[in-house]
């Protein structure tokens, strides 16, 4: 199961890297607050995305890498979709997805879900908030309000 999570979610990331050379693709890093429930901390992550919007359908594909910079930090690669994208919201967006990762209070390796949203604050900016779940024995809560910048 862990193998074929971890097939999939570089699967993903690596299509989506491949559809940013052509020149389709949106590439953003992101920086911020980061916290989680199972241990307690909190510090800094980083994330990097890279998305294509899927012609004919108001969604966007992409993949994200999270990197915690705290104690013990971890990690979580996760496929996703995002939606909402413009239209009379301003530019707000929503969007889910499933992944790998190792944020749990071991360190194992497991399945990971993510639900995000976020908003436009300035040309190339945008506000974002994360919630990601481990769901594996031990998994954790975890949060992430941080600043994405697109390419």
């Amino acid at each position: 199961m862990k193998r074929a999570l971890l097939t999939i979610a570089l699967a993903l990331f690596a299509s989506a890297g491949g559809v940013a050379r052509c020149g389709a693709a949106e590439l953003s890093v992101a920086g911020g607050a980061f916290a989680t429930d199972t241990p307690s901390q909190a510090g800094g992550a980083v994330l990097v995305s890279s998305a294509a919007s899927v012609p004919a359908l108001p969604v966007e594909l992409q993949a994200t890498l999270l990197v915690p910079v705290i104690p013990n930090g971890g990690y979580a690669i996760t496929g996703e979709v995002r939606g909402l994208s413009g239209g009379g919201f301003g530019g707000a967006y929503v969007g889910a997805g499933i992944g790998i990762g190792n944020l749990s209070s071991g360190r194992q390796t497991g399945p990971v879900l993510t639900a995000f949203v976020g908003k436009p604050i300035a040309p190339f900016s945008t506000l974002e908030l994360r919630i990601y779940k481990g769901t594996q024995s031990g998994g954790a809560t975890a949060g992430f309000v941080g600043i994405r910048f697109s390419l």
